[in-house]
């Protein structure tokens, strides 16, 4: 069984920090608090540049709008919905 290395990157929520562990095998998407327990897991659909691309360019706007960290889960959310939607009509 193969078994590939999780991507990890550390950032900060509104305020908090978290840890982000991308397993592009599988889609499996971790998003930790600093204790380390699990505060969401879903799946991202797309590449872990592009997760790092999203993060960056939310955290830039989230200065100005001050969304938080469910925010940025819904739009991970709607973004892994659109990534599903665009594969089906490939």
């Amino acid at each position: 069984m193969l078994t590939t290395r999780p991507c990890t990157a550390t950032c900060v929520l509104d305020g908090m920090p978290v840890t982000l562990t991308f397993y592009p095998d599988n889609g499996v998407l971790r998003i930790a608090d600093p204790s380390g327990s699990c505060v969401r897991e879903m799946r991202w659909h797309g590449s872990w540049r592009a997760l790092l691309d999203e993060f960056r360019s939310y955290n830039e706007r989230s200065e100005l709008q001050a969304r938080g960290v469910a925010g940025m889960m819904d739009r991970i959310d709607r973004h892994a919905g659109q990534s599903l939607q665009n594969m089906a009509l490939a």
